[in-house]
Parts: structure tokens; C-alpha cells; sequence
């Protein structure tokens, strides 16, 4: 498996990973026809996404042999800052991180999670925190076993015309190096 920056090229695999990963994950807590509808509204902002190369924000992808197997995406915490005050001393967000659902439990998660966390931490964006929909078993297991932990932040998404309890974790202080 090679980690690597990802491009406007990777755009079409990194939506069909969303996509099923999306669909695994979040089956009976997402309406169906939303996560039918998925990759019609998220590849072209996938692509336009990539291709404004953001200072401070960073986009992984995980191959293995040709493949796209996962991606995540990495920057400082937009509810924090505003991108022009964002910089050493506001803390570092995982935007996005999926793993296609036949890669689950393989160190894909984990390999993007500890070079986009090296990253954040290189240019100083830390703590490093990120959203979970709350009912999603998956993502806190993962998130737990990487280090990450509930700080009782809250906020809700609106997805589809429905409304979603999303809270926030923190990564504690050196746990992704054990």
C-alpha cells in the first residue's frame, strides 16, 4: 500500500470510496435515497476541491497496486479560524477520511490518519480534532482505537433534508504514536 498526495485525477475513485464507504457505515443512519444520490453531487466537488491546492490543507490518497483504496483530507479547523487567519497555534481537523469497506481493518485508516496527523502537527495545527456522526459504530471504533477521544463538543449536519447529531473528538496528547 503507497500513501501519496491526491489529485484531480483520483477524483472518480475517491467518490466511488465515499460512496461505499458511506453506504457501509451510515446504512440506517443516513435515508437511503440520500446515500443512492451520492456520487452524482460529490464528484464534481471532489474535483474542483483538489484542484484549488489550499495552503494549509492537505489531500491523501491510499493505493494499492492501481487502485484508490481510500483518501482523507486534512486542514486547520474552520471553526476555529477563517482560512486567512489559519496558522501555527489553531487547531488541525481530519475534514474527511475513508476507506473503501472491503479495505476495513487492513491499516489503510490508519496509515492516512498518521501522515495527515504528522502533517497537521508539522505546521503546528493542533490539537488535532474531527466530526463523527453520532450512531456510526464504525467511525467511533475507529477513531477510539487511533486515540481520539469525545471533548463534548456537539453540533448537527443537515444531509438530505434530515438533520444529524454529530460530535466532536480530540486526538490525545501522543496516542496515535502507540
Amino acid at each position: 500500500m503507497k500513501i501519496r498526495t491526491a489529485t484531480p485525477a483520483d477524483a472518480d475513485e475517491m467518490v466511488q470510496v465515499r460512496t461505499a464507504s458511506w453506504r457501509a457505515a451510515y446504512a440506517g443512519l443516513v435515508d437511503a435515497d440520500v446515500l443512492a444520490g451520492l456520487p452524482e453531487e460529490a464528484s464534481e466537488r471532489y474535483v474542483r476541491h483538489l484542484a484549488q491546492k489550499r495552503p494549509l490543507e492537505l489531500a491523501l490518497v491510499a493505493e494499492k497496486g492501481p487502485y484508490v483504496i481510500g483518501f482523507a483530507v486534512f486542514a486547520w479547523d474552520r471553526d476555529e479560524a477563517a482560512e486567512e487567519d489559519a496558522g501555527p497555534g489553531v487547531p488541525g481537523e481530519v475534514l474527511s477520511i475513508y476507506v473503501h469497506p472491503d479495505h476495513w481493518s487492513r491499516g489503510a485508516g490508519r496509515a492516512l490518519m498518521n501522515e495527515g496527523v504528522r502533517w497537521l502537527t508539522e505546521e503546528g495545527l493542533t490539537p488535532v480534532r474531527v466530526w463523527m456522526m453520532e450512531g456510526s459504530e464504525v467511525s467511533r471504533r475507529f477513531y477510539e482505537r487511533y486515540g481520539f477521544a469525545a471533548d463534548g463538543a456537539r453540533k448537527t449536519v443537515e444531509l438530505g433534508g434530515a438533520s444529524f447529531p454529530c460530535a466532536r473528538l480530540t486526538l490525545q496528547k501522543d496516542a496515535a504514536a502507540a
